[in-house]
């Protein structure tokens, strides 16, 4: 009997191939982790009806062992302590699918240990420490708990996918520390991934602290030591997540967030302090949130490739570096292959910190084949700032076009030009025959051999994110059928 399929369904706008192309990591495919949860004619689930019985057959189980929680409300603790094996996790699953209410914390202790289908409610939460346990087909909405989901510094391979995560209204009346997700690291090649979820209607918290996903490796807020974490956060769709200014605030190494969709939030995916990361194939869709943002980058060697922002306050930002460190300097970031539709700014760099006027510019960076055009909102605003007149150091631009107004001195690299868009067939702009394009590829940027399509790019590589072929696929952004519990 198969528990609620859980397969790892692709993106329908790339492959899943594209986890070979990227540059820095080499993270192990994730198929393994995502199989379905299955059970053979010889087993026979145990059925429970109360947290203290959970318990009990959680710390008793054998790995490949499924435990059945009966369907009902539950206001008890939970503490499950076990050891199942990657091929055999320990399930524990709700006898029908959202029909199990359990309003008190969840704490889950040990190795592969499935959390599947239950519904938080009240002070519901879960927390997870260990390796290679799951939380998956959950959901929580409006629960009062500050923080909602928490992963321990110190697990391995958490798996957080499928689940609701929507109106966490206690946002509004708490002073901070309130992220919905929190998930500490050490920069020891966790390998935590997060995918598929649903997160919608965030309010905006009173402060710091709100944001719906905090990636942070212990530390913070300075600059992380160590290795590369590897965590992936892909195929999530984020609708209205307004928590604060960092909806996804990425504060380790060496992770990658890809093919996930924001529509209408008030924030941006932010990479705050770490270096090496790479942010691929996501869409930022603005809509009616004029607070809404795309990618703000701190750091190191970060690789943003491929991405898709439309109707946003601003597409792409950089903060200057601080002497304390705070705030790292960027350098060597690679911005290569994004589209920027009718955004406020498409770029925008050099903002400064309030206490340290006068920060270090994002220095080394590499900016190719990017397409910036010019918004229809606002035609007198300038494409491109330069915060301050905080002019970068040692930039190369390469094959980029803009249409629109420039907004900075003219620069070899960044030439104006008509982008051929065809804006008529949905959200995603698509190119034409006549969008600009280029033969010369970007070295060492493998995650642009690719579009976000996971088409090849031609030896003439269309400007932007998409690839122009005859035969060419609609991009999409996701949709609520593609994520949550009931996705298939």
């Amino acid at each position: 009997m198969i528990l609620w399929t859980q397969r790892n369904t692709p993106f329908q706008l790339v492959s899943l191939l594209l986890l070979l192309t990227l540059p820095f990591l080499a993270l192990p495919s994730f198929a393994a982790e995502t199989k379905p949860v299955t059970t053979t004619k010889k087993e026979s689930p145990v059925l429970v009806k109360t947290m203290a019985e959970l318990a009990k057959a959680v710390s008793k189980a054998k790995p490949g062992d499924v435990i059945t929680l009966a369907d009902g409300n539950y206001d008890q603790d939970c503490t499950l302590k076990g050891k199942g094996t990657q091929d055999k996790p320990i399930v524990v699953r709700a006898q029908t699918l959202g029909k199990v209410g359990i309003s008190k914390p969840v704490t889950i202790q040990g190795n592969y240990i499935t959390l599947l289908g239950v519904n938080f409610t009240a002070q519901g939460s879960v927390h997870m420490s260990g390796v290679g346990s799951r939380l998956s087909r959950c959901s929580m909405s409006n629960v009062g708990s500050g923080k909602w989901v928490t992963v321990n510094s110190g697990s391995r391979k958490i798996e957080i996918d499928h689940c609701l995560f929507e109106k966490k209204e206690n946002n509004l009346n708490r002073a901070r520390d309130c992220q919905l997700f929190q998930i500490m690291v050490r920069n020891k090649g966790e390998g935590h991934h997060i995918h598929h979820n649903h997160f919608r209607d965030i309010p905006k918290g009173k402060g710091n602290g709100f944001e719906t996903i905090q990636l942070m490796t212990g530390g913070n807020p300075f600059d992380p030591k160590g290795g590369d974490c590897g965590t992936v956060i892909e195929d999530n769709l984020f609708e209205r997540c307004n928590g604060e200014g960092e909806i996804i605030s990425v504060k380790s190494n060496g992770n990658i967030v890809r093919r996930n969709t924001f529509h209408e939030c008030r924030g941006s995916l932010v990479l705050r302090h770490g270096h090496r990361n790479q942010a691929v194939c996501n869409i930022f869709i603005g809509g009616k949130e004029e607070g809404s943002g795309g990618i703000r980058l701190q750091g190191k060697d970060q690789v943003i490739v491929n991405n898709y922002f439309h109707g946003l306050k601003y597409a792409l930002s950089m903060m200057d570096g601080t002497p304390d460190d705070l705030y790292v300097r960027v350098e060597r970031a690679k911005i290569v292959n994004n589209t920027v539709v009718d955004c406020k700014r498409a770029l925008s760099v050099g903002h400064n910190h309030s206490k340290h006027p006068n920060g270090t510019a994002p220095s080394q960076c590499v900016l190719a084949n990017n397409l910036f055009v010019g918004g229809t909102k606002d035609e007198a605003s300038p494409l491109v700032e330069y915060v301050q007149g905080d002019k970068p150091e040692g930039w190369t631009w390469a094959n980029n076009v803009y249409s629109g107004t420039l907004g900075i001195p003219p620069t070899k690299g960044l030439r104006k030009g008509t982008p051929a868009l065809n804006t008529t067939k949905g959200a995603v702009a698509l190119p034409t025959r006549n969008t600009p394009s280029t033969k010369e590829p970007v070295p060492g940027v493998k995650a642009a051999e690719k579009d976000m399509c996971g088409v090849s790019r031609a030896t003439n590589a269309t400007l932007g994110a998409i690839q122009f072929s005859d035969k060419m696929a609609a991009a999409k952004p996701l949709t609520a059928k593609q994520v949550g519990p009931e996705a298939k």
